[in-house]
């Protein structure tokens, strides 16, 4: 589904602002932070308020159309591939890579279940040093 089709479902409109930012976010095809969408779209979306970008990837993330992530201590990341994968996280630069890996988190969401935890979902992150720190 589209961002324009999966916002009408919602009754919601396809404002540029919208499109612009969730354009921008797959154009650049890689984890970023809220703060590097914003200046992504800053030729696009002259005067576009961080808190409008944030407002604007949650929607997304609402829509199921990118994924925010958090990979160590860093920044809030977000995820232009909605699907379900994984993540490894160099711990000296802090670049963010995908894994098309499978996982099976059932065991972890079972057990947060009965705690009265409700789960949305489980996301793993393999830490470590990416191949370029570590030459």
């Amino acid at each position: 589904m589209n961002l324009a089709d999966a916002l009408h479902s919602r009754g919601l409109r396809a404002t540029s602002q919208r499109l612009v930012i969730h354009d921008a976010l797959v154009g650049l095809d890689r984890h970023v932070t809220a703060e590097q969408v914003r200046g992504a779209v800053a030729g696009r979306l002259p005067g576009v308020s961080l808190p409008t970008v944030y407002a604007t990837l949650d929607l997304l993330e609402e829509l199921g159309l990118v994924r925010r992530l958090r990979a160590g201590g860093g920044a809030v990341l977000y995820d232009p591939r909605p699907e379900p994968h994984q993540h490894a996280a160099c711990r000296v630069c802090g670049t963010v890579e995908d894994l098309d890996a499978p996982v099976d988190a059932s065991g972890a969401l079972r057990v947060a279940e009965q705690t009265g935890f409700r789960p949305d979902g489980a996301d793993t992150v393999v830490s470590g040093v990416c191949a370029r720190c570590a030459h």
